[in-house]
């Protein structure tokens, strides 16, 4: 677990410039309109100047990837990554699942606990999980975020940019809790940790994605496989929460 302090946390830090990335952005995509989707969340790692997004799901937690590791911070209700200042971040608790395995990507999940709760206006909501482990959903989605706007390019984008992309049943997904889309079309450099929406739900975690048979395979974590795990810890009552602060280094 990484556990900041809420206060007096960022002086060691001067700015959050645009670039870089974490595994993976959207390509062949659109711009999304101002405030369309404001569970989205930019997420920085101030150890390796890394970006990964993320989704909030209640005012206490976001949803984001495992690999996209434990030191960061996060802005909510942004829509440009233009001008960002850590001074104007949340920093969080994070909880990666304990099974994460980092060579096949399997259980590639992360809560973010905000140190204060999230305020709701219309740029800052939830969005909702699926209610059942076993929830059917439709095959068209949604994927956005701020990443790169080209394959093996780091041309990111600082606007949120979305794209429409297609689950399809391939032998790519390897594990599980995987599903899978394919095409050239989908999430690039930058977009790990960001939600894939199934009829306003946020069925599945950009998680990966490689070249199989001169085709791009695009790979998500289904929420709905780990709901247990996810529920054990929002629901959790608040005295079982409480972390103990460390000094920033």
């Amino acid at each position: 677990m990484s556990v900041l302090l809420c206060l007096g946390a960022f002086v060691l830090l001067q700015n959050v410039m645009p670039g870089g990335s974490m595994q993976h952005g959207i390509i062949g995509g659109r711009v999304s309109d101002p405030g369309s989707h404001p569970y989205m969340v930019y997420i920085y790692n101030w150890k390796t100047n890394e970006r990964c997004d993320g989704f909030l799901v209640s005012k206490d937690y976001v949803i984001t990837a495992a690999h996209c590791k434990t030191s960061v911070v996060v802005f909510l209700g942004i829509y440009s990554t233009e001008g960002l200042h850590i001074t104007n971040s949340t920093s969080v608790t994070a909880i990666p699942h304990p099974a994460y395995n980092n060579n096949t990507y399997e259980n590639d999940i992360m809560l973010l606990k905000l140190c204060k709760p999230a305020p709701r206006n219309k740029r800052v909501k939830p969005v909702a999980l699926p209610a059942s482990e076993n929830e059917e959903f439709s095959t068209n989605c949604l994927v956005m975020g701020w990443g790169s706007q080209e394959h093996n390019k780091r041309n990111l984008s600082s606007v949120l940019k979305e794209v429409n992309v297609t689950i399809s049943k391939t032998s790519a997904c390897t594990t599980p809790d995987m599903i899978c889309s394919e095409g050239f079309k989908g999430p690039g450099k930058g977009d790990s940790g960001g939600p894939l929406i199934c009829g306003n739900v946020a069925h599945g975690i950009v998680s990966s994605n490689f070249i199989l048979n001169k085709t791009f395979v695009s790979r998500y974590v289904r929420t709905a496989y780990h709901l247990s795990w996810i529920n054990s810890i929002i629901k959790k009552p608040p005295k079982d929460q409480r972390a103990q602060p460390r000094r920033f280094p």
